[in-house]
């Protein structure tokens, strides 16, 4: 890793250093409202209604006016919401974003996702000392169904807005791919990619009971029982060679044991058939000191403080790119999306 030098620019003063440690506990509170004013539906109210006043928002919820007020003023400070006249509209793409759950975009249970995420905070200390961890499965099937939900977004945003860049890997799904998705969770790419591609049949892995058991509840809800299945158990074990043309993982690399990760990736290798591709859509820790004050690159870097304990690692651009050659895998496609980087290794014909 890399340090970055000085630039030029002139050097904050002590005002200006006490103003950006409130700016970043102010974040704290921005997720407190992101959760509070999804929870009142807010968000949604005022997506469906651009223009409405606090007054009329709050006779609408049945909330306390001032509370009201004050919350979408807040909103308005962080960006959230903008004014249209006397009252207030979402900003610019956040409908999408918060205000309409049918969006392909939409992200609104993030935050509670994070403010869950928050309490392992209150043991940091001890574990630091102890060196001890605390494994994601250990977080309760509560916590486990608020990550399915807040990451259920993730496979639409990539078929939405990430796949057309990818030609090589969108021709392959469409021609009716044998798909199989790494630590599947909830289940939602296995439906979103069989929803959105009519020949693909996919297989879901992962090594957490209640995951599978939430991916089979969706699978059935969806009527998709033909087409998609969810196993549980280590897909070092359980994969086939040569089953598959395209294997997924969804922010599930950076989840694996770093003594177990290389051998993930030879049996993700060894289950694909001859040209047959990994997408792997995840975090990049920063390979730059530089990066690490800019976002959406940071978040990279948060990602491995706030799943510390986890005893997760994110793993840099450049050690994605050695797990997947050592596993006999070419980098042959690659792009990112906000925080995630997005890359294809394809396996040789």
């Amino acid at each position: 890793m890399t340090t970055a030098r000085e630039t030029g620019a002139s050097a904050p003063t002590l005002t200006d250093q006490v103003t950006r440690l409130y700016d970043i506990i102010g974040g704290y509170h921005a997720t407190h409202l992101l959760e509070i004013a999804q929870k009142l539906g807010v968000w949604r109210a005022v997506t469906e209604r651009p223009g409405v006043t606090s007054a009329q928002l709050a006779a609408g919820l049945g909330t306390e006016p001032f509370y009201t007020d004050v919350l979408c003023r807040t909103a308005f400070s962080f960006g959230l919401l903008d004014r249209q006249g006397e009252g207030w509209r979402m900003a610019p793409h956040m409908d999408q974003i918060l205000g309409n759950p049918e969006s392909p975009f939409y992200l609104a249970d993030a935050a509670r996702v994070h403010l869950k995420v928050g309490e392992d905070y209150a043991e940091y200390v001890r574990h630091f000392k102890a060196g001890t961890r605390k494994p994601y499965q250990a977080h309760g099937e509560d916590f486990m169904e608020d990550v399915a939900a807040a990451l259920k977004s993730l496979p639409r945003i990539f078929i939405e807005a990430v796949l057309p860049r990818l030609p090589a890997l969108q021709a392959k799904l469409e021609a009716g791919a044998e798909v199989l998705d790494v630590g599947c969770g909830g289940g939602w790419a296995l439906v979103q990619f069989a929803q959105t591609f009519p020949a693909v049949r996919c297989t879901g892995i992962d090594i957490e009971p209640y995951s599978i058991e939430m991916a089979r509840k969706l699978i059935a809800e969806r009527g998709l029982q033909e087409r998609c299945r969810a196993a549980l158990g280590d897909i070092r074990e359980l994969v086939e060679p040569g089953a598959f043309d395209v294997a997924t993982s969804f922010l599930v690399v950076h989840e694996i044991d770093p003594g177990l990760k290389a051998g993930v990736f030879e049996a993700v290798a060894r289950g694909l058939r001859p040209g047959g591709s990994f997408l792997i859509f995840d975090e990049a820790y920063p390979e730059d000191d530089s990066d690490l004050r800019s976002m959406p690159k940071r978040f990279a870097a948060l990602a491995q403080w706030f799943e510390l304990i986890w005893g997760n690692r994110v793993n840099t651009r450049g050690e994605l790119h050695e797990l997947c050659e050592s596993a006999g895998l070419e980098v042959t496609e690659e792009t990112g999306f906000s925080r995630f980087h997005i890359l294809v290794a394809t396996k040789s014909e």
